[in-house]
């Protein structure tokens, strides 16, 4: 039986919610998850730590064959935390599936629906998940790992994504969060406002943040939120770093142990919405 270790030096958490009337969103591509990554323990307790900080979070690279390491890991976060794990997803052998965590005590599960993707663009189809908070807020959130040899065309093509989730769900409040691989070279970051105009989106996470643990400095992973939803953004984002979070001196393991990405956040408010 697997067990969460106890973490006696624990630095201050950022993002601390300002109020209990937000719900915090995170994204974390935790790098290759399945049997082995839950096998240490030291990994998983931080996992742990980080993910029940948040109200929802859209995971990418889940590549285990079945789903023992993910029944095994809700098992260590709190009771109310309720999941949706999508298909597994890619054209090679090497598949992966979205995972998303939430809280089933703030957040109401209405719908889920992963991308037929017609025209056979991505690599891994987005998985759209539709919530309802417990305040006036209504939103789809679209969960994305982007190929990155195929950055530029899978990118291009996400507007016409959360097209489809808004006719589907009749809902134009939507957040799209995963690993875009929209920096270094894969893709010009500054090309995203292009796709993204800031008539009818937000950058949430800018092209000013780091989302890596490696030495570059990189902005792959992203939260972009349609027009809509700029009311119900509370103001609040950032990056977790786990150096900056987590005592390492104390653990036999280093932050890049846990993933090759960081975290990212954004908060909204549950009482905002308007339409």
């Amino acid at each position: 039986m697997l067990h969460c270790c106890l973490f006696l030096s624990l630095l201050p958490f950022p993002g601390v919610r300002l109020s209990a009337e937000t719900i915090k969103l995170c994204s974390f591509n935790i790098q290759i998850f399945g049997v082995s990554k839950m096998a240490n323990s030291e990994v998983v307790s931080i996992l742990a730590d980080i993910i029940s900080r948040a109200d929802v979070t859209a995971i990418q690279e889940v590549r285990s064959r079945d789903i023992t390491p993910v029944v095994q890991f809700m098992r260590l976060l709190p009771p109310n935390y309720a999941y949706v794990l999508g298909p597994r997803e890619g054209r090679s052998a090497s598949k992966e599936q979205f995972w998303v965590i939430y809280d089933a005590t703030k957040l109401r599960l209405v719908g889920e629906n992963t991308w037929a993707d017609p025209e056979d663009i991505f690599e891994r189809n987005p998985l759209g998940i539709y919530f309802q908070t417990m305040g006036k807020f209504d939103f789809i959130l679209i969960d994305t790992h982007i190929q990155p040899a195929n950055a530029a065309r899978e990118i291009a093509a996400m507007p016409g994504v959360v097209k489809y989730y808004q006719e589907l769900w009749n809902e134009t409040d939507v957040a799209i969060a995963g690993d875009f691989n929209a920096d270094g070279s894969y893709y010009d970051e500054t090309a995203l406002t292009a796709i993204f105009p800031e008539t009818e989106y937000q950058l949430i996470i800018t092209n000013g943040y780091d989302t890596t643990v490696a030495a570059g400095d990189n902005t792959y992973d992203r939260i972009i939120i349609t027009a809509s939803a700029f009311e119900d953004y509370a103001g609040l984002c950032g990056v977790i770093r786990f150096e900056e979070t987590y005592d390492f001196t104390a653990l036999t393991i280093q932050p890049r142990h846990v993933s090759d990405h960081y975290p990212v956040w954004a908060e909204f408010a549950i009482d905002a919405d308007t339409d």
